[in-house]
């Protein structure tokens, strides 16, 4: 049946082809990772450590095919184990037993203005559409309608992707492993949008075996199968542009299987001159525990954020530099947390500070990072420092430190393509030095086949 669907599919665009405009737009990248890896298993106390070599490697594939108001697009990535192939991954998935697995984070087809109304995908997707979030397996509309298609009515629906974004772990029953909904956005008047969302989700949980006493107290193996997890999610975004240079934002989402405000913010961006802006924001949220979970029995707290910022940017010496400070502050029930950020950006080097306190714990960081232009548009020089002090809340009252650094560069011999490298190393309580480096080749590709 998949060979039927395949080939069936290969023919339809094939003959769409022959009338239309074509185009593809394609992107390769490959990356190899090494470090050293304590063997904790094989370590005998009292001895010397045993390390083990670590080399994964990375590819990733997306691509754009269009074929007039058509477009065939993919995500998708493959890592594997070069060294030790572990069957169970060291950390890592491991599909097949030799120590690779694949991700397909994309798969689908969309039609673009199809009959000057509709914008259609099918496929693996992930949906940004107000309360409705989350990647599926199915299927998205969307109606442009009014005069000057001031009206956008979207409705999805469709299986939630498996968690390793695979093809292989479809044996949950559809009623119980879905995400569907709808969103309604209007921007009918100039500069403002509304949207109003609904999404209704269930996740089907893996059953797996425990040890539990039977009825006179014995012990014995039970199949445990947890309900599945719902969401059932409602809300509205607003969104606000004001002389075309203030922005605001605001959204707020009520939980139905709750009767709960579950979150909310309102933000804005205000241009004080050209050179001076102002932020801030207000963030509400509660925990998003599912009904019908066993995170229900414990004590929970809604938490509130209250952040401002300012902005100043000019040149220096023909670069654009951005001097910027923040603060914010977490709320919860019994007690607080603050947030302070400053320092200065730019595209090629920067400098910043950040600190910690309250209930989070207390840190002090500083971060900097300087990229040099060895040689224009073919070689970049990458490289960056932090360090960091710090305790966690009430639980250790003694500073511990880390540092760290990265250094690299960027070759691209021809627009097409371009070779990365990168050395990486840590110090902290746990590692007294840990090394790793990176290595990778990009390429990109684009053609109008039409012309």
């Amino acid at each position: 049946m998949r060979k039927v669907i395949l080939i069936t599919s290969m023919l339809f665009f094939a003959f769409l082809a022959e009338g239309f405009p074509q185009s593809l737009n394609l992107r390769f990248n490959t990356y190899f990772y090494t470090w050293k890896r304590l063997d904790s298993v094989t370590t005998v106390p009292g001895s010397d450590a045993t390390y083990t070599t670590q080399l994964r490697g990375y590819q990733n594939l997306s691509f754009d095919y269009n074929i007039g108001k058509w477009t065939i697009s993919s995500n998708m990535q493959v890592d594997e184990d070069v060294l030790n192939q572990n069957k169970n991954g060291n950390g890592f998935s491991s599909q097949n037993g030799k120590g690779w697995s694949y991700r397909f984070y994309d798969a689908l087809v969309k039609g673009s203005n199809l009959f000057n109304v509709l914008d259609l995908k099918i496929g693996r997707q992930y949906l940004t559409a107000g309360a409705g979030r989350g990647t599926i397996d199915g299927a998205s509309f969307k109606f442009k309608l009014g005069d000057r298609k001031e009206a956008h009515f979207s409705f999805f629906g469709g299986y939630l992707t498996p968690g390793a974004y695979d093809f292989t772990g479809y044996n949950k029953k559809f009623s119980e492993n879905y995400l569907a909904g709808a969103q309604l956005y209007f921007y009918g008047v100039k500069d403002l949008s509304v949207g109003l969302s609904y999404a209704n989700k269930r996740r089907a949980m893996d059953s797996y075996w425990a040890i539990r006493p039977d009825e006179v107290f014995n012990q014995k193996e039970v199949l445990i199968e947890p309900e599945a997890r719902s969401e059932m999610l409602g809300g509205m975004d607003v969104r606000y542009r004001f002389k075309q240079k203030h922005n605001f934002y605001g959204r707020a989402y009520w939980d139905f299987l709750t009767n709960k405000f579950q979150k909310g913010e309102i933000n804005a961006n205000i241009a004080v001159t050209d050179k001076f802006r102002f932020s801030a924001g207000y963030y509400y949220r509660q925990p998003q525990l599912s009904i019908n979970t066993i995170f229900w029995v414990f004590n929970y707290q809604k938490y509130q954020e209250v952040e401002g910022g300012l902005d100043y940017a000019f040149k220096f010496y023909n670069t654009d530099l951005n001097v910027y400070g923040r603060v914010a502050g977490l709320i919860y029930d019994d007690d607080n947390s603050i947030k302070i950020q400053f320092g200065v950006s730019s595209p090629w080097y920067g400098l910043g500070y950040t600190k910690y306190t309250g209930y989070a714990g207390g840190s002090d960081g500083v971060y900097g990072y300087f990229n040099k232009n060895v040689v224009q548009d073919k070689l970049v020089l990458t490289s960056s420092l932090s360090y960091s002090s710090y305790n966690i809340g009430d639980y250790n009252t003694e500073k511990s430190d880390v540092f760290s650094g990265v250094l690299g560069f960027t070759y691209r011999p021809i627009n097409h393509i371009s070779v990365d490298a990168q050395g990486q190393f840590l110090t902290n309580d746990i590692y007294k030095f840990d090394t790793r480096f990176l290595v990778g080749f990009n390429y990109w590709f684009f053609k109008n086949f039409k012309k």
